[in-house]
């Protein structure tokens, strides 16, 4: 008796279940649609966001490559929708009802969208998106107008006319006087025509346009240019004030700017200069073996002679020589450099020439 008891219970509990399964089932809902670009095209990795009102609860899905979307398991209730493409979004729901069962839908049509939106301003706004888009066309063609001007000029400074060139990036500036790229180039072409003031003046402009970024490898670039400049034109106070401020950005570069500084201080006959130049070559760079080589060389001229013909180098000559060595043992001065260190450890005549050897 107890087991027919037992048996009629779970055929009532089971019957019970089987009443209310299809309410259970159907207490999830779901929301499907698609995504539409102004084109008319699928949209792929439009996000939909979900959030319950009045409920911490968020979900968000993606649309995929035909521009469907998926999003089961929802509880049937009221939610916030976003779209959003690429960051920024696109429709927004406040409280869209999502029904029971899974025949819910909705669909983005961004071309739509866009036409609503439009449809809702006033016209004082209709008139500020009107000058915006305007402006932002100006801009665009600005842009494209610039771009292939310079790209002109670049083609025929890589063919070495730089004063086509320079025609050309000065037409560029006046296209876009707020690219220092352009009056970069533009000097570059100057100083290669050694129409030295034009270059100083439009490598200036460049760094009047990069005030707000004092540490950037173009600043160097353009201080170590107008060291160089300066250098040239026997300035030599305004050339190494120049190539410092290069300095404490770019070391690397600004040694080998000092290095050539050296040289051209070299072939003015101005040795204690070049000397120090290269020194301070070194010290930005202690691996610049040819600064190694030249200071040797402009420390032979600084040599002394005893009375009875013996050569005391100046300090750190030898030093020199032996470090460039250790840099560049096959280098191209390589074999002067032994020369020197065997000639300098010995004897010598007092007529020896330093500068000639």
């Amino acid at each position: 008796m107890k087991k027919i008891l037992q048996n009629f219970l779970v055929v009532a509990f089971t019957a019970i279940l089987m009443m209310f399964l299809p309410t259970l089932i159907q207490a999830q809902s779901a929301l499907s649609g698609k995504v539409i670009d102004e084109e008319g095209k699928p949209l792929e990795g439009a996000i939909i966001s979900f959030d319950r009102v009045n409920v911490e609860h968020h979900v968000e899905v993606k649309s995929d490559e035909t521009g469907r979307y998926f999003m089961g398991g929802l509880k049937p209730a009221f939610y916030k929708i976003e779209l959003i493409v690429d960051g920024e979004t696109k429709a927004r729901f406040a409280e869209f009802r999502i029904k029971l069962g899974n025949e819910n839908v909705l669909d983005f049509d961004l071309a739509e969208l866009r036409r609503l939106a439009y449809e809702q301003l006033s016209p004082e706004e209709r008139e500020a998106m009107e000058k915006e888009r305007l402006r932002r066309e100006a801009e665009e063609k600005k842009f494209t107008d610039m771009k292939s001007t310079f790209e002109e000029g670049q083609t025929l400074f890589k063919a070495q006319q730089y004063q086509q060139a320079a025609v050309i990036f000065q037409k560029a500036s006046e296209i876009d006087p707020s690219r220092h790229a352009i009056f970069g180039v533009l000097g570059e072409s100057y100083q290669r025509l050694k129409k030295y003031d034009q270059a100083l003046e439009s490598y200036h402009k460049a760094l009047a346009l990069l005030a707000n970024e004092p540490k950037s490898d173009s600043v160097a670039r353009y201080n170590l240019n107008i060291g160089i400049i300066r250098a040239q034109t026997g300035q030599l106070k305004p050339a190494i004030e120049s190539m410092e401020k290069a300095a404490t950005i770019n070391p690397s570069a600004t040694s080998l700017a000092f290095y050539n500084l050296g040289v051209v201080l070299t072939n003015g006959g101005l040795v204690e200069e070049a000397i120090k130049a290269f020194e301070r070559a070194i010290e930005l760079d202690s691996k610049n073996s040819k600064a190694h080589y030249q200071l040797g060389i402009s420390l032979v001229g600084m040599a002394t002679f005893t009375s009875d013909g013996k050569t005391i180098p100046a300090p750190g000559t030898i030093e020199a020589f032996k470090t460039y060595l250790k840099l560049d043992p096959n280098g191209p001065n390589s074999a002067q450099a032994k020369s020197m260190i065997s000639t300098l450890s010995g004897n010598i005549s007092t007529d020896f020439n330093a500068k000639e050897n």
